[in-house]
């Protein structure tokens, strides 16, 4: 292997599934000749100013016509190796909302000594508008750019493009130059915004000491994807060589949309990120940073805020001589283990690894982080004799978890896993009112890897065990002279939907649920309520049963109007966009059903008897059913959607948007009561 080979990963997500592939494989692919864009710095052409609305986007606030980086290497005597850091943004301003782009910040880091600082320099900027038919530049005023205290030993420098508004194009440029010993790997390069960019562009030339992996991640492909060998020259002679000129590009990127079903923006956005693998350079040790999952495995084994606190476990042996009296089977134990834990712990709401001060007082102090918690559960499930291990992931909103890069930093949560006769569990005592084995939504990423006390770890599925469960039903008596309906209204939470109800309020009055119930059906004249199992038996579903009555005062004897689904009715199709190019994920399953009994008074039908409807999700990903029937003088409605399936891909999109559709347009659909002609 050539030394000056950049061993990286282009990383695609297809079907949830990440491939890793050579950039150098990738690259090669690039057979085709694309058209180029290389504009001049403070020179800008009249159509952009005269732009008023972006043709791709007429939503658009504002367009990054060109975002530009590129990344290089220096030596210097006093800092060392360095990176420096060249960006040029120019960005057309549509709409007045935008402006706020004009005023630029950026932080740098400051530490003691100057080979600890970085530096911000070369500043420019330009404002473009058209007056008098012309196109006027205003320059930036250097002596406007302030540099500010932040935060800690971070200073931000602050600027503002002179005369920017509505319709102006603005464009800035800057060199930001960082020590290796600050930041030993460029940040990462997003190719896309909050709003359309015409052409993103980066470029790095890697001299043949350094190797870096590089994942690239997204949905948007490569219109640029170039490499070629290059000289690199340094003021220390030995550092002269052969190194590789990278070159990456995206054009017409769509704005990103935060869009429902997702998990975090950082699992969707397109770009470039690079960890350090090896420093070699001539003379002097080379020295590693590329990692393993056996070597992530041994630091947390080893280190005093995970694997030694793992291992201090005295505290609990009158915990474990008191559930060793009553158990008698290995299930019971480790139910009255995880019994224990979420009755005794409070959880802070901290999602990181690693205990802080220790097992044993946050033990004593009944709080701390998750990962105290899970530590604590997973030692005292040891001390009873089972086998249970910690599993490190990372949560929903801190990134997808990918196998491919074996990083400690990208985890930040612990669960506790167990195995008994072949059958695995995974618990999560940092929830009170979480049933055995239901993890929180949170922690349902895809992925964890288990941190076994011996031998090799692995990797586990983290799925859902529940759905998002909710049953309900309305009995009610339907008078059409006075147009009143008045009945009795029952829903049943279970699964995530239980925990959700529980953890919002069990902790309540239940006063603050009343209002709630009344809130969410104003027009519904509710009494009785009452509400069973709120948190006796967690394994079992919540239930709620109340009283109402409806008046609708512009109903007539003749014809009544209602819509039987009362409850639970889908409003609006969550699934607005036209297109969608991300994978949507519903964290667990969904199971709504509607079960109503509308009885009629003497003298009046049904006039027309609703198309049963009945939908199927391509793979039995899913399905809705709606039917009324008439039996007597009772009418019977029955809705039920079912959702199996938890992500989908972007090929499947238009499929779930129709059903949800579907969905909506038989939910709005109402039924008409008259009365029978003599």
């Amino acid at each position: 292997m050539t030394h000056f080979l950049l061993q990286c990963r282009l990383s695609c997500v297809v079907s949830w599934r990440v491939y890793a592939l050579s950039i150098l494989t990738f690259l090669s692919l690039n057979a085709f000749a694309q058209d180029d864009f290389k504009p001049k710095f403070g020179v800008v052409d009249r159509a952009a100013v005269e732009m008023t609305a972006f043709p791709g986007d007429s939503s658009a606030a504002a367009v990054y016509l060109y975002d530009f980086g590129e990344v290089t290497y220096r030596y210097d005597d006093i800092r060392g190796l360095v990176m420096v850091m060249e960006s040029w943004i120019r960005i057309k301003i549509l709409k007045e909302s935008a402006l706020d782009r004009a005023s630029i910040a950026i932080n740098t880091y400051e530490g003691s000594g100057p080979e600890n600082q970085e530096m911000l320099d070369d500043i420019q900027g330009y404002t473009y508008n058209m007056e008098n038919g012309q196109v006027v530049r205003t320059a930036m005023d250097r002596k406007s750019i302030k540099r500010e205290k932040a935060t800690g030993k971070y200073y931000a420098y602050k600027f503002n493009l002179a005369n920017a508004r509505k319709g102006s194009v603005i464009e800035y440029s800057y060199r930001r130059t960082t020590p290796l010993t600050v930041r030993d790997k460029p940040a990462p390069w997003s190719f896309q915004a909050s709003v359309p960019s015409k052409w993103s562009e980066f470029r790095i030339t890697i001299p043949f000491f350094l190797e870096y992996k590089t994942t690239m991640s997204g949905y948007l492909p490569l219109y640029i994807s170039e490499q070629e060998p290059t000289d690199v020259h340094f003021s220390l002679s030995k550092l002269n060589g052969r190194g590789v000129a990278y070159r990456f590009v995206v054009k017409d990127a769509p704005a990103f949309v935060n869009e429902p079903f997702i998990t975090t923006e950082s699992d969707y956005l397109s770009k470039v990120n690079f960890e350090l693998s090896v420093i070699q350079v001539p003379g002097e040790i080379s020295k590693h940073f590329s990692n393993t999952w056996d070597n992530v495995e041994k630091t947390l084994n080893e280190a005093s805020w995970f694997g030694v606190e793992l291992r201090k476990s005295s505290f609990l042996k009158a915990k474990r001589d008191e559930i060793m009296q009553t158990a008698k089977t290995p299930e019971e134990k480790m139910e009255l283990a995880y019994r224990h834990l979420q009755s005794h712990m409070k959880w802070d709401g901290s999602s990181y690894l690693g205990s802080r001060d220790g097992v044993k007082k946050a033990y004593e102090n009944k709080a701390g982080n998750a990962t105290e918690v899970n530590l604590i559960l997973t030692s005292l499930l040891r001390e009873l004799d089972l086998n249970a291990d910690p599993v490190i992931l990372s949560t929903r909103s801190n990134g997808r978890f990918l196998k491919e890069i074996p990083l400690l930093e990208s985890c930040n949560y612990v669960v506790s896993h167990v195995e008994i006769a072949g059958k695995e569990y995974f618990l999560d005592a940092t929830q009170p009112y979480a049933k055995l084995g239901l993890l929180p939504e949170h922690a349902l990423n895809g992925y964890g890897r288990l941190i076994p006390k011996k031998g090799a770890g692995r990797f586990l599925d983290i799925k859902p065990q529940d759905m998002q469960t909710r049953l309900e039903m309305v009995n009610a008596n339907i008078q059409p002279e006075d147009g009143s309906i008045k009945g009795n209204y029952s829903i049943s939470y279970a699964g995530y939907e239980a925990l959700r109800w529980r953890d919002k309020y069990v902790k309540e009055p239940d006063d603050t649920y009343h209002e709630a119930l009344k809130k969410r059906s104003p027009e519904w004249k509710i009494s009785n309520i009452a509400v069973k199992n709120k948190s006796d038996d967690l394994k079992l579903a919540v239930n709620v049963a109340c009283d109402f009555e409806l008046e609708d005062e512009n109903a007539s004897g003749e014809l009544f109007y209602f819509n039987p689904i009362m409850a639970g009715r889908w409003e609006s199709n969550p699934l607005k966009s036209k297109e969608r190019i991300y994978p949507l994920d519903f964290t667990s399953g969904m199971s709504e059903s509607f079960i109503a009994n509308y009885k009629l008074p003497a003298g009046y039908v049904l006039e027309e008897m609703p198309k049963a409807e009945m939908i199927m999700l391509p793979d039995k990903a899913g399905k809705f059913v709606y039917q009324v029937r008439q039996a007597g003088d009772v009418i019977q409605v029955n809705s039920t959607m079912v959702l199996s399936k938890t992500n989908f891909a972007p090929d499947e999109y238009h499929a779930l948007q129709e059903f949800f559709e579907r969905v909506v347009q038989k939910h709005a659909q109402p039924l008409v009561i008259k009365k029978k002609a003599n």
